[in-house]
């Protein structure tokens, strides 16, 4: 029985090919706070896991001002900073989002948390990525603390501490129920995360011009099936694979 989950982000402000896009404005709103809002509605709590860096002390002091649980961890070592801060709260299922993903919002959370409760156990794995549905960018990954804590226990390489969830979708263990979570059209083709300047192009236009931050996923992928030039600001960049 799930008594205590929780939205766990993770963001900083030195990221490699964009630094500082977290706290980058569009709308008036900073990229992570437009995050915070669409998450609002999925009643459940957010904890912003971010390093203990002094460069993020702008980013967690906003995050505390938006109401934001923050908790600060190692920089390098995401799955520690992560198993961490799930444990410092009590979470026993977490919902893994990345603060460079802007446009997910609470009724996806809830989708994905509704098919836990009925198809889920403390050894399931949900991914909307395994999908290659969803627009790279509309990424949640749902597990439980339990199998949170045995890959903290149990992963080594470099990859899978940066990275997280490589031990669940890789099956490192060989028995993890692992459930894609897909969408109703294949939007894999279009990207709405924001890794590079020309990402943070299209996103600034899509909330600027477009309004984007109050609309649904569908309804975000509907306006760029009809705007196939929006699509082609950002289309050329080749995304980084885990290693």
């Amino acid at each position: 029985m799930v008594k205590n989950p929780y939205i766990i982000l993770q963001a900083r402000m030195n990221s490699e090919r964009l630094p500082g896009k977290v706290m980058m404005p569009a709308g008036g709103k900073p990229l992570i706070g437009i995050l915070f809002d669409r998450l609002g509605n999925a009643g459940i709590p957010v904890l912003l896991a971010t390093s203990v860096n002094p460069e993020n002390d702008k980013l967690a002091d906003y995050a505390r001002k938006k109401g934001v649980e923050v908790f600060r961890g190692s920089e390098n070592n995401v799955l520690e900073r992560y198993y961490l801060a799930a444990k410092s709260v009590g979470a026993d299922l977490v919902f893994r989002l990345t603060g460079d993903n802007p446009f997910v919002e609470g009724t996806l959370i809830n989708n994905i948390y509704n098919l836990f409760l009925q198809k889920g156990s403390f050894r399931t794995y949900i991914s909307t990525g395994l999908s290659n549905t969803y627009p790279l960018g509309i990424s949640v990954e749902a597990f439980s603390f339990k199998l949170l804590e045995e890959a903290y226990k149990n992963a080594t390489l470099p990859g899978e501490l940066e990275h997280v969830t490589p031990y669940m979708h890789q099956n490192q263990p060989g028995n993890i129920e692992i459930i894609p979570f897909g969408f109703e059209l294949n939007r894999s083709h279009y990207r709405l995360t924001v890794d590079t300047e020309k990402d943070f192009d299209l996103f600034r236009i899509l909330v600027e011009e477009f309004k984007a931050d109050t609309l649904t996923i569908p309804e975000i992928v509907s306006l760029l099936d009809k705007h196939a030039d929006l699509t082609k600001i950002n289309s050329g960049i080749i995304q980084r694979p885990w290693k």
